[in-house]
């Protein structure tokens, strides 16, 4: 079953393009919506997205992404 979920990236703003551009690469999911990325930190960054999927293509997407995140930086989902 598809759902949608919402997709909350914390850290640097020079992955934040990465992190989204993995996800819309991910298989069995499509990335339908994103927020400009907007200032938490000095130098952290929050990226929100929107993905559909099936809840274990989007926990693996998440899964991949936040294994090659840098120290500090982090990734989360909940259904919408």
């Amino acid at each position: 079953m598809t759902t949608s979920y919402r997709i909350t990236f914390e850290g640097p703003s020079r992955i934040a393009l990465r992190v989204a551009t993995d996800l819309a690469a991910a298989d069995g999911l499509d990335l339908t919506a994103s927020s400009p990325p907007t200032p938490i930190g000095d130098s952290t960054f929050a990226l929100e997205m929107t993905v559909e999927g099936t809840h274990d293509a989007v926990t693996s997407a998440v899964e991949t992404v936040r294994d090659g995140l840098p120290d500090g930086a982090s990734i989360t989902m909940a259904a919408d």
